[in-house]
């Protein structure tokens, strides 16, 4: 889709590539993978829909990434039983679902190959069992990349419990293991979408900085991102 930069302005967003790779893949502008969590007041119905819009007239083409069933590892680090995790979990996504299936169809035309895809989606496919399994090595091997996942999970738990129970209790070491298992499973998705989705060069839109990230792209650990793969943080201008 031709980049229409009066309507992208329109939609009041604005993004910050994370480092100058990511500024060189921005600025050609031909893939973005917007990121939708679940359990986030932020992504409302109308914030969504600015996002999809703002994606469609920035970019040739884009997809969506939902959260999958891993999301409920973060229910469960806080002491909800794993049924009930799983059942949250799944209704919040599908929630998240209907907000950007609403927005694509208020958009109109989108380029043929947009995509709305959950991680869960990809539990079987060769390519992202690949990266995961690397980023689980890296998990186990990788003292200074454990902690800052860790640490990455951690803060997650502590949002959660703020909003479910408004505490601030410490976090385990145990538990934050636990909900580390998500920030792995979406890992491939923020390191190596080229590969797994099958595009030239791709940025990952949040509306947040990537800590994690942006010390991976200084190499600071023993896992690296695709050369093609770029972070943007999305922040409100209106």
């Amino acid at each position: 889709m031709k980049a229409m930069a009066p309507l992208a302005e329109a939609c009041g967003l604005s993004a910050t590539p994370a480092t100058k790779n990511c500024a060189a893949i921005y600025s050609r502008k031909r893939h973005v993978l917007i990121g939708i969590s679940p359990f986030n007041s932020r992504f409302s119905d109308e914030y969504v829909t600015r996002l999809i819009r703002w994606a469609a007239a920035t970019f040739e083409s884009f997809d969506v990434l939902l959260a999958g069933d891993e999301s409920a590892l973060q229910l469960e680090a806080i002491g909800t039983p794993e049924g009930k995790a799983r059942y949250k979990a799944r209704r919040a996504v599908r929630r998240n679902r209907r907000s950007v299936d609403e927005a694509l169809r208020q958009l109109g035309p989108t380029p043929p190959d947009t995509r709305v895809v959950s991680i869960s989606d990809f539990a079987d496919d060769p390519t992202y069992r690949k990266f995961k399994a690397a980023g689980e090595e890296a998990f186990r091997a990788d003292t200074a990349f454990r902690s800052s996942c860790l640490e990455m999970a951690q803060k997650a738990i502590l949002g959660r419990l703020r909003t479910v129970h408004g505490s601030t209790e410490p976090v385990s070491e145990s538990q934050a293991a636990h909900a580390a298992e998500y920030v792995l499973a979406e890992l491939p998705f923020f390191l190596e979408t080229p590969t797994v989705l099958g595009v030239e060069e791709s940025l990952l839109a949040y509306h947040q900085p990537w800590k994690l990230g942006e010390q991976i792209f200084a190499g600071r650990f023993s896992i690296a991102a695709h050369p093609a793969q770029g972070y943007l943080t999305v922040t409100e201008t209106l």
